[in-house]
């Protein structure tokens, strides 16, 4: 009995030193970049935009959040005198595409197509931002997305040497955002390694 209550116990030290690290990575992250959050008013000299996707519907509509964060950058684009929004997506196979739908949906709201360049293989968070610097050659950005999810975009723009800041598009109460929220935390610890070690992106060539 008394073996078993030790096991217990060791495993509920364990237990509470991986939330209390896995806390603490996440509270870094958000503290580190939550300056270069900004209201649009607020940036000046950076003329790109990175636009982040998220999930297209199988009848090929834009979730919420997606159209949130392109009608998000539609209002940047046309009050900053932005010359390239990137829009990078999961597009990687034929049967789903991010990319396409975005760049149909900003064309059709008066974004110039001679201003949009497709990121096909922005297949996570990690990938698009990596991609920028890495592919597409960018140093400067303006990165939109929901605010929860700008936190970690900025921190591995910022640890990849990106002088890049945040516009969070509108809403932040969609379905299932609480579970959305604690996956989050996660996934910060995730890329705050994939960030430490400069892991390269699965692919390395431009997508468009």
């Amino acid at each position: 009995m008394k073996t078993y209550k030790k096991i217990l116990l060791i495993l509920g030290v364990i237990l509470l030193t991986i939330f209390v690290y896995a806390m603490g990575i996440n509270y870094y992250v958000k503290c580190t970049v939550m300056d270069r959050i900004k209201d649009i008013d607020e940036i000046k000299d950076v003329d790109t935009i990175i636009v982040l996707g998220a999930k297209v519907h199988d009848d090929g509509r834009l979730s919420l959040m997606l159209k949130d964060r392109l009608d998000k950058t539609i209002e940047v684009y046309n009050k900053l005198n932005i010359k390239k929004v990137i829009v990078s997506g999961d597009s990687e196979h034929k049967d789903y595409d991010e990319t396409t739908k975005m760049k149909e949906y900003l064309i059709n709201n008066g974004i110039p197509e001679e201003s949009i360049v497709v990121d096909i293989y922005g297949l996570s968070t990690y990938d698009s931002i990596y991609r920028l610097k890495n592919v597409y050659d960018i140093n400067k950005s303006i990165i939109i997305t929901q605010k929860y999810h700008l936190y970690r975009s900025l921190y591995i723009a910022n640890s990849l040497g990106i002088d890049a800041y945040g516009i969070p598009s509108s809403g932040e109460d969609y379905f299932g955002q609480t579970t959305r929220e604690l996956r989050e935390i996660l996934a910060r610890n995730k890329d705050f390694l994939t960030s430490l070690f400069n892991v390269k992106s699965k692919y390395l060539e431009k997508g468009n």
